[in-house]
């Protein structure tokens, strides 16, 4: 049920001054100017251009001025203009995208994201390649509910559509923009529009770079945390064959070298593995100390940890081309893509602490084939996709239809994933952990027991997806369309993975062979189990000298599997006759209802343990979405005003576990479905025109709840079957609001135009296994941020802003991971400190 009261907001939600419509803006070829009316919004959510408050659908429009003037160089930047989006930050620095409170927080390359991102039209698979810099963007989507049926991948949660902006023939341009600001700030972006070869084609290039040292402290290295390193280059031609023929080539090609998430990690639970261990190295020896020392910090932007663990670099590029042209009397469209990444160096320092404790990622892997003399082979990511979709019209232009198929294959070469334990995998864990050990009883307490804990993983994956799909919305009357449409998916997903772990006796062997090389490594070690030998005195345990791992691929494993699913929509929308708007002193009215359904691809993941793998299926995820919704325009084109209101019912909900293994050492990490789980929630987005004033308001209340959510998980107790129903939605705040006041104050001297901007985010659950619910700290506090903006445009081509971010320089969190059983602590990064910029822009022709 929906809970009104729950919202919050600190106005009234009916009060005249903050009626707006989401910062909707259309592109245009200046900055903005004072608007006596709100612009007409032209849009692409149901793949043909429509207006936005004509279109029965929830969407969030921005156009590329509104981005420019908002500061908007990310797509993460987004997250504060639309309600029910999120950009939630948890193991890696690539953000975990959730609208309405769907997503997918793990990186995990088996599964599909649950929010798809398009760039002009094609899908971006990897959620590590979706922090796309905002190169040339003409403009941002947010399209919110399961686009099912029209979108190349089913995208459960919702899709954002980039679009760059189109060359044209009429004339060179070319523009730059550069910013400086604090902590290192230093952007550029250069665009260019180049006609050439007569009068039939033009291309648009555009540049970016993106330099900053980063706005949180790292206490234990001279390098802060959150830095950037992005190079972007863009290019889009587009060549007027003839009268019927267009041909629209894409190019994008990114980037991006830095460190990884900066944490601030909270200790939980003492009973937990990786808390036991002992550890070397400068960072310290005891986790929960470390972890305090973390902690004492959380108020002041800066956190204490590993600063070789954290890294996150990667190297994308995307083509594409788009033919478009007439075909019996439909507008035919084929877009054939390629996109390709590598370069893969990706790892979080899992544990949050200056102690080398416990490191996850492909860079993990890199750095465990290392510690074994070897090279690991190089990761490639590559797709393909060709789309043919035809738009048309019948019955005198009453009857509007929108059809095509779909493939794509993807193709996953040498993906490598690692756990990084310790010294190169040496770590000791105390006497107490020996309970249940083949080692002889009772162990001392002041000896110790090395263990060898290093891991890495190989694997292949092939992932094929076919679809043909179509809609047709009949205007049956001139008040009332009706909209049906149905897509077929078929997925198939095949992989192969193989194991690498230590040679166990052959690493007893290399310990051994210190004997006498270090007055205190006297007593030889015999391997007990799992990579546990036995005891040592901490004398001997802290004199080794970490050897080079031995390193065994085991047996390679291979599956395969296939789905497929309908999913249809209906959608009612009554449009106000003219007549009945303006009784309702209304411009412009519509109201829909929309029944639909979403489909997201099971798979095949790896449940491995320290002595062997075996694979797996999860089940596809499955979604009913209803949703009712309003558009309004009113006051003479001053007054936009659009709400819905939803109920998503899943089934087979996929979600990201960690779990203790079979013994004290051991940590499993794989994919489970929860049963059932059901999303009420709303939305609105409001504009408002008041002479020079203009205010945008938007809010989204989020009420995630699971029905069933039974999973079979290895419990400190031993294997048992975990209700988890009563847990919170992970990464999801229940309310959030934004709020943006600007005034446009013409002078002698230009445009000048303030601007406050507001962000409100409800607490957040960051939990992920049986455990984390049981601990306050597995939820991020609520936070709000105040940003400032003053923007000068001097004349038509001289533009200036200055920005300060968190005015109130208040410590925050904006999210996190707590692997309670497991490490045994919540991981939470923190928020961006006060910070300042300066940005110019300059239009050369």
């Amino acid at each position: 049920m929906l809970r009104l009261q729950a919202w919050g907001l600190g106005v009234s939600v009916l009060s005249p001054l903050l009626l707006g419509s989401g910062f909707l803006h259309a592109e245009s070829s200046t900055t903005p100017r004072v608007k006596a009316v709100l612009e007409e919004v032209v849009v692409t959510a149901r793949r043909r251009e429509e207006s936005l408050q004509e279109t029965p659908l929830a969407v969030t429009a921005l156009g590329s001025d509104y981005l420019e003037a908002m500061g908007v160089s990310s797509i993460a930047d987004v997250e504060t203009l639309s309600p029910s989006l999120q950009f939630s930050q948890t193991n890696y620095k690539a953000p975990a995208i959730f609208i309405r409170g769907i997503g997918q927080r793990s990186g995990n390359p088996v599964l599909d994201p649950g929010v798809g991102i398009y760039l002009n039209g094609v899908y971006v698979p990897r959620s590590d390649a979706q922090l796309l810099d905002a190169v040339d963007v003409a403009n941002i989507q947010v399209l919110r509910g399961p686009q099912g049926t029209l979108f190349g991948k089913n995208n459960i949660g919702g899709a954002l559509l980039v679009d760059s902006k189109r060359p044209h023939i009429d004339a060179l341009e070319l523009s730059a923009r550069v910013t400086l600001g604090s902590d290192g700030r230093k952007d550029a972006k250069v665009n260019a529009n180049v006609p050439w070869a007569g009068d039939t084609i033009s291309t648009r290039f555009a540049l970016s770079s993106k330099r900053s040292d980063g706005y949180i402290e790292n206490a234990a290295s001279s390098h802060n945390l959150f830095d950037e390193d992005r190079t972007a280059f863009s290019q889009r031609t587009i060549w007027d064959v003839n009268d019927s023929l267009e041909l629209d080539f894409f190019s994008f090609f990114s980037r991006i070298d830095e460190r990884g998430t900066p944490y601030n990690c909270q200790f939980q639970n003492s009973g937990a593995i990786l808390t036991q261990g002992v550890y070397r190295g400068d960072g310290g020896e005891n986790l929960q100390a470390a972890c305090d020392a973390s902690t004492a910090l959380a108020d002041q932007f800066a956190v204490r940890q590993n600063d070789d663990d954290a890294v996150y670099a990667i190297d994308n590029q995307m083509h594409a081309l788009t033919l478009r042209l007439p075909v019996l009397g439909f507008d035919m469209e084929s877009i054939t893509s390629y996109a390709f990444q590598n370069n893969i160096r990706i790892s979080g320092d899992s544990d949050g602490t200056a102690v080398r404790s416990v490191s996850v990622g492909p860079n993990a892997g890199n750095v465990v084939f290392a510690g074994g003399g070897m090279a690991a082979p190089d990761a490639e990511r590559n797709q393909f996709t060709q789309e043919l979709k035809f738009n048309g019209s019948l019955l005198d232009d009453t009857l509007n239809l929108t059809f095509g198929v779909f493939y794509a294959r993807e193709e996953l070469t040498n993906t490598l994933d690692g756990t990084e334990v310790g010294d190169n995998g040496l770590v000791g864990i105390p006497a107490s952990a020996a309970v249940g050990l083949p080692v002889p009883l009772p162990v001392p307490s002041e000896l110790l027991l090395p263990v060898q804990a290093n891991t890495a993983s190989l694997a292949d994956y092939e992932n094929e997806t076919k679809a043909i799909f179509a809609q047709a919305s009949w205007d049956v009357y001139d008040w009332l369309q009706l909209t049906l449409g149905l897509r077929y998916t078929e997925e198939e997903r095949s992989s192969i993975h193989t194991m690498v772990v230590p040679d166990y006796e052959e690493y007893a062997n290399r310990l051994n062979a210190q004997i006498g090389s270090n007055p205190a490594i006297i007593t030889p070690v015999v391997h007990a189990m799992d990579g546990i030998y036995s005891p040592v005195s901490r004398d001997q345990y802290f004199a080794y000298q970490a050897p080079e791992v031995p390193l065994v691929f085991l047996p390679s494993i291979a599956g395969s599997t296939t789905f497929s699913e309908f999913t249809p929509l209906f959608t009612a929308n009554m449009i106000a006759p003219d007549e009945l708007a303006s009784r309702l002193n209304l411009d412009s009215l519509i109201a829909y209802v929309t029944v639909s359904d979403g489909f997201k691809s099971g798979g095949l993941d790896v449940r491995s343990t320290q002595t062997g793998s075996n694979i797996q299926q999860f089940e596809p995820e499955q979604v009913r979405n209803t949703e009712f919704g309003v558009k309004i325009d009113a006051l003479d084109q001053r007054l936009r005003f659009n709400v819905a209101v939803y109920q998503l019912d899943y089934t087979d909900l996929q979600v990201a576990l960690y779990e203790r293994g079979n013994t004290n050492t051991e940590v499993v990490q794989f994919t489970g479905n929860a049963g059932k789980a059901v999303v009420d929630g709303f939305e609105l987005e409001l504009t408002a025109l008041l002479g020079n004033w203009t205010v945008n308001a938007n809010a989204g209340y989020t009420d995630g709840d699971f029905i069933e959510y039974d999973l079979g998980t290895n419990t400190a107790d031993g294997f048992a079957i975990v209700d988890r129903s009563n847990e919170a939605f992970p990464q999801v705040p229940q309310n959030v609001r934004g709020l943006v006041v600007q005034y446009d104050w013409p002078t002698d001297l230009g445009l000048f135009v303030p601007s406050l901007q507001y962000y409100y985010s409800d607490e957040i659950f960051i939990g992920t296994d049986y455990l984390s619910g049981n601990y306050d700290s597995s939820f991020i506090d609520q936070y709000e941020t105040y940003n400032g903006r003053l923007m000068w445009e001097v004349n038509e081509r001289l533009n200036v802003s200055a920005y300060i971010n968190n005015l109130k320089d208040t410590p925050y969190f904006v999210g996190g991971i707590a692997v309670t059983s497991v490490i045994g602590v919540a991981n939470r990064v923190p928020g961006a400190p006060r910070h300042f910029g300066l940005e110019v822009s300059y239009q050369f022709q």
